[in-house]
């Protein structure tokens, strides 16, 4: 809770929402089943509790994020309504990131120190231990068919999550899901929590605040433009793992 006060009080000031901020199990007290139980089940309260149920906005980074996208496909699966927007830092979107025999290419080279793939076959044992079952897919990347809110994504350009990134935004894309992406260079994986010390995490956070305001129509004004950034077409073919 308190290593992301800042992006939480950033986001309340930058949107006038109230801000509610989760404190779930994480490892070693708890697998990643666990943590998805937690977040629902706090999604679900605050669906009982607000009288905006079609104004909740999700948003997570890193594992935060993987939780970000379980949240919206599990109130697809329960039945329940759905986040009104996802913002979603540097996202884990599958548990085995570090695996290049899927249908997802890399082509750029990862570069980040603060969340290097030999890290990840060190705890993947810990996120999925024997016995444990995560509701709906394990993967995010595989859950695209029942996530249908309006989703903001933030990667590095070469970070190891960038490709399924990427995949996940061509994924929704392709169904009609609003999707807005934006890749960042020379900053370190799930850098808006740095939002304090680095002005790009202050502008990655406004861009997010505003994609979420517009979702629930509370946008007043233009939207925020970053003056250094420009467009680029995410352009990729999405074949099946078997064709891979």
């Amino acid at each position: 809770m308190e290593t992301h006060r800042r992006i939480c009080e950033r986001l309340a000031r930058k949107t006038g929402a109230t801000v509610v901020s989760v404190d779930y199990v994480q490892l070693p007290e708890g697998a990643i089943a666990d943590s998805v139980r937690d977040v629902i089940t706090a999604y679900e309260a605050l669906l009982e509790q607000t009288t905006h149920p079609d104004k909740i906005v999700v948003a997570g980074d890193s594992a935060g994020g993987y939780l970000t996208m379980k949240v919206a496909e599990l109130a697809t699966r329960r039945r329940i309504q759905p986040p009104a927007a996802l913002l979603c830092f540097s996202p884990l979107l599958s548990i085995d990131p570090d695996r290049e025999d899927k249908a997802v290419q890399r082509i750029i080279r990862q570069r980040d120190a603060y969340l290097p793939v030999r890290r990840v076959a060190q705890i993947r044992e810990r996120w999925l231990p024997e016995g444990s079952a995560i509701e709906g897919y394990a993967s995010p990347l595989h859950a695209s068919a029942y996530i249908s809110s309006p989703t903001f994504l933030v990667a590095v350009e070469d970070e190891m999550l960038r490709p399924e990134v990427e995949a996940m935004a061509l994924l929704l894309a392709e169904r009609g899901v609003e999707v807005e992406t934006h890749l960042w260079r020379k900053q370190v994986h799930a850098f808006p929590v740095l939002a304090k010390a680095l002005p790009e995490s202050e502008m990655a956070l406004q861009l997010a605040a505003d994609f979420a305001r517009r979702a629930v129509g509370e946008l007043d004004g233009e939207q925020v433009t970053d003056p250094d950034a420009y467009d680029e077409v995410i352009v990729g073919e999405l074949v099946p793992d078997d064709a891979a």
